[in-house]
């Protein structure tokens, strides 16, 4: 296996596990907290410190690694990580709770920016949504495994057995990391003035960084609508069961399973402007067939749409922050693409399970599901406007 495979391996591995530790908290952690006897409210915000820390620490590590490497930045979101599982299993309070998601989220703001940035060093525009969309796999795959293996250990042995898997799980990925990352040789120095620049002005003076931020906000904030609100919509609507409701996020993750690196490389081919445009008009439609869902398996059904489409719009999303900026820093500004990338994904995750919660209280989820449709929707033009001459496949552009 040649280096680049191995790498990319050791990047979708650093993914999954950072996925599958947030897939174990979905059923696990909301069960522990009501049992410590924490109000809703602090529940909400021992779930939004981990995406605070990720908005506000990704393009601080996406510049530092720019500049000091990817590997270092890499093995200390690694090291934080593991901490933070293992920290876990001794949680007491919810301040212990509190530090130590807010941990976890510096740890995943590490790993999440680095393994891309890394990735769009290694391969050219031609391959990257490929290989990008192969790296998510380890996306799918821990939100797949995450919550139903998370639900059976905390049935069967209690809150600290999800974490002590985990824990063993994330000192082996660590280890890997350790021995198989090294630092991209092919990496130059950012020009001089570039620096001097301010992450705004950069965002602000590249349309296309800008939109495809835009969109990654929309998405990522109506997966702050689904993690927290389904799956009370489930149990109180159809009388679901926790193990129905870990199957019924497994559908949206099997789906997105095969369906990233396949629009991933799909963006390769025929540009990453028409996939996105096509996933924003087609997740509208799986939003709204919730509004319409009436029995468990309907809801099978929009779940599994929904990996789909969700795939379709998110999977050419950093293959097109990374092209953009290439035309303006090159190779060497890849990881403040990514942090760009990851801070506009914290921003609708905090977002969202805020605004969506204060909707639902007063007009219900299938008006807040009509409501996020319609904003998609709207965004099109926006989006289509600040690509406008950015749609040739990238196979086709000149690379830099």
């Amino acid at each position: 296996m040649t280096y680049q495979n191995k790498a990319l391996l050791v990047v979708a591995l650093t993914i999954f596990v950072d996925s599958f530790i947030g897939g174990v908290i979905v059923p696990v952690l909301p069960l522990y907290a009501e049992v410590m006897g924490l109000s809703s409210f602090q529940t909400g915000i021992v779930f939004a410190v981990y995406s605070a820390a990720v908005l506000v620490l990704s393009i601080p590590l996406g510049v530092m690694s720019d500049r000091w490497g990817r590997k270092k930045v890499m093995v200390g979101g690694m090291v934080g990580l593991t901490l933070s599982t293992v920290a876990f299993i001794f949680a007491q309070s919810f301040w212990a709770l509190t530090l130590i998601r807010l941990l976890q989220g510096t740890a995943a703001a590490a790993t999440w920016m680095v393994g891309p940035a890394l990735l769009a060093d290694m391969f050219p525009p031609r391959e990257r949504g490929g290989k990008m969309g192969l790296a998510m796999m380890g996306n799918s795959f821990g939100f797949l495994f995450g919550p139903v293996v998370g639900g059976f250990l905390y049935d069967w042995g209690g809150y600290a057995a999800p974490f002590i898997l985990s824990a063993a799980v994330t000192v082996l990925v660590l280890g890997l990391t350790i021995w198989v990352i090294r630092e991209p040789q092919s990496r130059h120095t950012v020009a001089a003035p570039q620096p001097e620049r301010g992450h705004l002005s950069l965002l602000l003076g590249n349309r296309v960084l800008t939109v495809g931020c835009g969109v990654m906000l929309l998405a990522s904030m109506g997966f702050g609508f689904i993690d927290p609100l389904l799956p009370a919509y489930f149990a109180e609507r159809f009388g679901a069961t926790s193990t129905t409701i870990g199957w019924l996020f497994a559908a949206m993750s099997v789906t997105t399973l095969v369906a990233h690196p396949l629009f991933g490389r799909l963006s390769d081919l025929v540009g990453r402007v028409a996939p996105i445009g096509m996933g924003l008009m087609s997740t509208a439609a799986a939003f709204a067939l919730f509004t319409r869902a009436s029995s468990v398996a309907w809801c099978f059904l929009a779940m599994a749409v929904l990996g789909i489409t969700y795939s379709l719009t998110t999977a050419p999303i950093a293959p097109l922050l990374a092209d953009a900026i290439n035309q303006k820093q090159g190779s060497a500004g890849y990881g403040t693409a990514i942090g760009f990338n990851n801070t506009a994904w914290s921003i609708g995750y905090t977002v969202g399970p805020l605004v969506g919660g204060a909707f639902v209280d007063l007009w219900g989820l299938p008006n807040l599901f009509v409501v996020y449709a319609v904003l998609l929707l709207g965004y099109l033009p926006v989006f289509f406007t600040g690509t406008k001459g950015f749609a040739l496949p990238p196979a086709v552009e000149k690379e830099g």
